[in-house]
């Protein structure tokens, strides 16, 4: 199993070919610019939130582990 940081890697090199292949499929900078933040905000919702943390009750969450 990859370890967080090799998959964060292998997400981010991925976002930037498909950039780089929307932008010259479509030779517009917005729609490459679009997938970019598209991506980015994909990514961070999916591999960077502690789960564990907000796997506790709502109430917790202002409060360290």
């Amino acid at each position: 199993m990859l370890g967080r940081d090799e998959l964060l890697r292998r997400s981010l090199v991925t976002l930037a070919a498909a950039v780089v292949v929307t932008g010259v499929a479509t030779a517009s900078v917005r729609k490459a610019l679009a997938t970019y933040v598209f991506g980015i905000l994909a990514i961070a919702g999916v591999l960077l939130p502690d789960w564990e943390f907000f796997d506790r009750d709502f109430s917790q969450w202002l409060t360290p582990m």
